[in-house]
């Protein structure tokens, strides 16, 4: 039997630290392994079932609805998800201006396992990037009373005085509900292009919007429903459709094709996706008014050179007219 000594405790403490040490770094290359394996497979898992794909196309789709004449871009630039399953992306925002597409900010979009944690985030150098353009009531929902239209002042005469080199952006409420088709049909003589129109979606008759302001003779609400034109994708989001303008040979395409993309929010999101996440608030009653009741708009936004945009003012049923903004021409010549 070895006798006990110091040389040999300092023999065997050496060899115990020696043999934890080993444990540690084996448990360390373990564990780096097997997050490793878990990385590997969450990417792979999240790329498979498109997860950003998905969430690109449904923001740009709300986007597209609610903020008059901005919308995504194509494509998206795409962070490493995260490892408990955040995925993060971010695309260009875009508003149309003549023919072309102006950048006017970027889109953050943040989409966590939980809906509540997930958030969309625009930055522009300046809010009014977003809310450019508002829209009246012709008239009162509640009880059918005649309403006013207040736009900037002066536009016409803006228009009139600015060079005929330039296109521009005009936005304008109309004097009556109007089908889509019937304010295509009235816009026709000028040449310009339509790219959004408020909807009339059932506010102040089946459900009172979360903000919105009148001052007696007026009445508008903040957060607007519009039509644009139509989106639709593959069912792997693989391939995309997309429409630009609205006219009388697109306009029931973007009909159809915002209805199908309500209801399959409607059918395959839950409430709190499309309502927190994607902002759609009143989403079910919008569909069902819509549905039921058809597509009624009560204004628009368009584009064109500043030549044709001031005949507009000939228009009787224009009112609230807006001027939005001013590029260098870009126009296609007829």
């Amino acid at each position: 039997m070895t006798e006990w000594n110091e040389a040999l405790e300092k023999k065997i403490l050496k060899k115990s630290r020696f043999v934890l040490t080993m444990r540690i770094l084996r448990l360390l290359v373990l564990g780096l392994l097997l997050y490793i394996v878990y990385m590997i497979a969450l990417t792979f898992l999240a790329d498979g079932m498109k997860v950003a794909e998905e969430n690109d196309y449904y923001t740009k789709l709300a986007l597209d609805w609610t903020v008059p004449n901005v919308r995504g871009a194509f494509g998206f630039e795409e962070e490493e998800i995260s490892p408990l399953g955040t995925s993060e992306f971010s695309y260009p925002l875009v508003r149309t201006v003549g023919k072309e597409e102006m950048v006017v900010g970027e889109v953050q979009v943040t989409k966590s396992l939980a809906n509540s944690l997930s958030s969309v985030e625009y930055q522009t150098p300046s809010r009014n990037e977003l809310d450019r353009f508002f829209f009246f009531y012709p008239e009162d929902p509640r009880n059918g009373n005649s309403l006013e239209a207040y736009g900037q002042p002066d536009v016409w005469d803006t228009l009139d005085k600015l060079h005929e080199g330039t296109v521009a952006e005009v936005a304008f409420s109309t004097d009556r509900f109007m089908t889509p088709e019937e304010l295509i049909t009235q816009l026709e003589p000028y040449d310009i292009d339509v790219l959004w129109m408020p909807l009339h979606t059932g506010e102040f008759e089946i459900f009172t919007p979360g903000a919105w302001g009148g001052g007696g003779d007026d009445l508008s609400v903040d957060t607007v429903f519009g039509l644009t034109g139509g989106q639709s994708a593959s069912d792997d989001f693989r391939s995309f459709s997309s429409i630009y303008r609205l006219d009388s040979e697109t306009i029931q395409d973007s009909k159809q094709m915002m209805l199908a993309n309500m209801e399959t929010l409607l059918e395959e999101k839950s409430a709190s996706y499309y309502e927190r996440f994607l902002g759609l608030s009143y989403l079910n009653e919008r569909y069902e008014y819509i549905e039921e009741n058809g597509f009624m708009a009560y204004g628009a936004v368009v584009t064109g050179p500043v030549k044709e945009l001031v005949k507009l003012e000939e228009e009787a049923m224009i009112a609230g007219e807006q001027l939005g903004q001013v590029e260098l021409w870009n126009w296609e010549e007829e």
